[in-house]
């Protein structure tokens, strides 16, 4: 006959975890952060590289702090998620609202980066005549922006049937 096992307490597992999930997701968002200021220096210095070769213009520089700029924003702004999200935020959401909260958030700064790297790539590849051919890669950037914005949207559609049935649900089990 088996030996019977004793209960795990489940309450400081639960805890152990917690504070090992919050250390996580603590480092987690400072790497995020440290990456977002490296690029923001990068940035800088391509702006520096820019202004210091005036009077000759120098886009390439000036693209180059745009792109740094824009990925910069999109990397704070996912630590700053992460860190409202699973750290700061004390409401108590389902499982499906806070991951539907969450991937809305995020997609937003990915559409907003991936639109300015659009515009810049647009604004780039038509003022060289040797790379105007690349302006197809431009149109692939946007077609991917469409295309990512259309996949968000469907998510949520569908996501918000998910939510209404799992608030349901305790009810269903009450009622049995």
């Amino acid at each position: 006959m088996p030996e019977e096992r004793k209960p795990v307490d489940i309450t400081a597992t639960d805890a152990i975890l917690n504070i090992v999930s919050r250390v996580i997701f603590y480092l987690i968002i400072l790497l995020f952060i440290l990456i977002a200021a490296l690029l923001i220096v990068l940035a800088f210095y391509s702006l520096w590289a820019t202004v210091t070769a005036l009077p000759v213009v120098k886009l390439d520089s000036l693209f180059e702090a745009i792109g740094f700029t824009t990925v910069s924003s999109a990397v704070f702004e996912l630590a700053r998620t992460m860190f409202d999200e699973e750290l700061k935020s004390t409401v108590k959401m389902n499982a499906p609202r806070k991951i539907r909260h969450f991937i809305s958030r995020f997609m937003t700064v990915i559409i907003i980066s991936l639109s300015i790297e659009f515009l810049t790539m647009v604004f780039r590849f038509s003022h060289k005549a040797d790379e105007f051919v690349y302006l197809l890669q431009s149109a692939a950037v946007a077609a991917g922006i469409a295309l990512v914005f259309v996949a968000w949207s469907y998510f949520n559609k569908t996501s918000v049937g998910v939510e209404e049935w799992e608030n349901k649900a305790p009810t269903l089990q009450s009622e049995k």
